[in-house]
């Protein structure tokens, strides 16, 4: 079988709450996240984020910058602790906006086949031409030759006329006349 190709793109969103929390999840798994701290706040850098943390004991706060290569590895984490499907073969790429971090993903899926290929486009679009230039010319011919019932004007004298047509022709004469 021959295999169809399918392009995938999807672009998650993450406020920066949500940031926070996959880079503090992040770093508790790796156990780089430091014991007894409290969250103080956190903020959108141009190569980053920047997570303000204050030890207990300690009076001055703490700046951890996240590099976005870290904050990717972060999300793709996050997403999987989540089960939020993330392709291992998309391209990855992820940047800061006015909503928070966006990562977009991007990638081709080789899908097998199901059913029958659709025709030539070239080859049907030349079939279609030849069919409507003959219609075309068969219904000049129709209109060159005359029938022998047009010839009968009663609609009985045509076998494919209807009561219908005959009524309909009736009401069109009686419209006309009147």
């Amino acid at each position: 079988m021959t295999s169809l190709l399918m392009h995938d793109s999807r672009r998650l969103v993450l406020p920066l709450d949500t940031t926070v929390d996959a880079l503090i999840e992040f770093d508790r798994a790796h156990k780089r996240w430091p014991e007894r701290v409290t969250l103080d706040g956190a903020r959108l850098g141009p190569s980053g984020v920047v997570v303000v943390v204050r030890q207990s004991g300690q009076g001055a706060p703490i700046e951890r910058t996240y590099s976005l290569a870290i904050v990717a590895a972060a999300i793709i984490h996050y997403c999987a602790k989540m089960r939020v499907p993330v392709p291992k073969n998309a391209s990855k790429s992820v940047s800061v906006t006015q909503d928070g971090i966006t990562m977009v993903l991007e990638g081709t899926l080789f899908l097998q086949r199901q059913h029958d290929a659709l025709p030539d486009r070239r080859v049907a679009g030349r079939q279609i031409t030849e069919n409507s230039q003959a219609d075309e010319g068969a219904g000049e011919q129709a209109e060159e030759a005359p029938s022998p019932a047009s010839s009968d004007p009663s609609p009985a004298a045509e076998p494919g006329v209807t009561a219908l047509d005959a009524a309909a022709e009736g009401q069109q004469t009686e419209n006309g006349v009147a």
